[in-house]
């Protein structure tokens, strides 16, 4: 996607703009030149829009809170395809029709589906808000998923997902979440699995859309240089008919249920046989919390300090002192209902064992003692440092605008952001490595050549083997 760069006004809005910003649905604010408005449509759609002058540009970021975690069991990877077929035909228009109008306006648009949610994103030139809102309109509310595009679709993804069993770093990530999650509607890929995904028809791609693609919840943020009163009148005209409807509300995906942060993983190791590969590839998971939690700071702080960055604990001792991978770090997905921590490196075969003690040796240390000033010192500055990066631009600030309303966070998370961050002590550190950083009560997986590391892994707990050639 193009970024449309707007400089130090955009900095202005977000620490002024966001602050001074009340409910949805009221009227105006104003900061400088930089003006803000928010109204919730009668269908229940909520539509941010602010103002910018430096670029004749707009960006969007539409959130609709239907995602992966929707899917039903064995129709893994509809929703994921229900978004890849809005923009392959709509409104009487096929995919390169689509295509071409967009670019015609010289503007931008794409689609991506998570666990939470499907995201429509993109831009148009200012004096383009009319035409752009109607694509955003037709692709949205018209989509035709017409067959022949579905057909390609479900041959794209399958390759994609039977390739993964060739690609040993891209399959763990997703085994360690299927594995830890197991059971829980985030537990599945976002793309499904092969055999889900080409048992689905059209009729479920219907019967998913028009079961969970509606008004009520809906987010659109959209931010750039035009007259807030017609760029209110523009989305009003293309979605305010947008029918309620009576199925399901997808809103919060309310039915999903939470994931419980300290649930007590007994620690079990899964490896996944790939016989004749040279280094194994390790995740050590367990549970963490939702997006929303009020500790979201200290974990991103301790984070950091243990892998989230170059020069974290892990990449220290993993691969400068010791030389064992090229990479190690730590990492949180944080969902809607819950999330997971995850350690993930890899390694020659014959250090697997070394690696993996090395990795829980730093969950310990992190656990067990605070971490000093100038090293905490040192996390913070680079955080604080990197935040105004994720504001740079139109579509940023539009992206900002709809997490903080889709995940409902305060929004002096963003206002207060470098504050929050550099409030966060030591014993903070400390308090939320010990209640999510765990070295004893997590899930190993490994992606390994089983007959050559076998011997290693005596001690670490019970061993679950599976071929290569079992997985989905």
């Amino acid at each position: 996607m193009k970024r449309f760069f707007v400089g130090s006004l955009l900095m202005l809005f977000i620490a002024g703009v966001l602050v001074g910003s009340t409910p949805i649905g009221t009227q105006a604010h104003r900061i400088g030149s930089v003006s803000f408005k928010a109204k919730t449509l009668n269908n229940g759609m909520k539509v941010f829009v602010a103002r910018t002058s430096e670029v004749p540009l707009f960006s969007f970021y539409l959130v609709v809170p239907v995602g992966s975690a929707m899917d039903e069991p064995g129709k893994e990877g509809c929703a994921n395809l229900t978004g890849e077929l809005l923009l392959k035909g709509a409104a009487g228009m096929s995919a390169d029709e689509i295509s071409a109008k967009i670019e015609g306006l010289g503007g931008e648009l794409e689609v991506s589906t998570d666990r939470d949610y499907t995201i429509i994103s993109g831009g148009f030139l200012a004096k383009d808000m009319d035409d752009g809102m109607k694509c955003l309109a037709d692709v949205l509310l018209r989509p035709d998923f017409p067959a022949e595009e579905l057909s390609k679709a479900k041959s794209i993804i399958s390759a994609e997902i039977n390739s993964l069993r060739d690609d040993p770093y891209e399959l763990a990530n997703r085994e360690i979440v299927k594995a830890l999650l197991a059971g829980h509607p985030y537990a599945h890929p976002t793309d499904g699995y092969a055999k889900s995904v080409v048992g689905i028809s059209r009729d479920d791609i219907i019967r998913f859309y028009r079961t969970y693609y509606r008004p009520r919840g809906v987010i659109l943020a959209v931010v750039g240089s035009f007259d807030t009163g017609k760029a209110f009148k523009a989305i009003e005209k293309n979605f305010a008919a947008w029918p309620s409807g009576h199925g399901k509300t997808p809103a919060g995906n309310a039915s999903i249920a939470d994931l419980d942060p300290m649930k007590q993983v007994k620690r079990k190791v899964i490896v996944i046989d790939k016989p004749g590969i040279t280094q194994s590839q390790i995740r050590i998971a367990n549970f963490a919390p939702a997006r929303n939690t009020s500790e979201y700071f200290p974990l991103l702080v301790a984070n950091n300090i243990l892998g989230g960055g170059f020069t974290s604990r892990l990449m220290d001792e993993i691969r400068v002192n010791r030389g064992l991978s090229y990479g190690a770090r730590s990492r949180l997905y944080q969902f809607s209902h819950g999330g997971l921590f995850e350690v993930v490196t890899y390694t020659k075969n014959k250090t697997l064992r070394e690696t993996i003690d090395v990795a829980l040796g730093e969950l310990d240390r992190i656990r067990g003692k605070e971490v000093g000033e100038g090293e905490l010192a040192k996390a913070k500055n680079y955080l604080a440092g990197l935040f105004p990066l994720e504001l740079e631009t139109q579509g940023d600030l539009a992206k900002w605008i709809a997490t903080v309303e889709f995940y409902n966070l305060p929004l002096s998370d963003v206002n207060d952001y470098k504050g929050k961050v550099f409030d966060v002590g030591p014993d903070d550190v400390q308090r939320v490595a010990k209640r999510y950083f765990k070295a004893s009560d997590n899930l190993i997986l490994l992606v390994t050549d089983y007959a050559k590391t076998r011997d290693q892994l005596e001690g670490l707990g019970p061993v679950e083997v599976i071929s290569i050639d079992d997985i989905e």
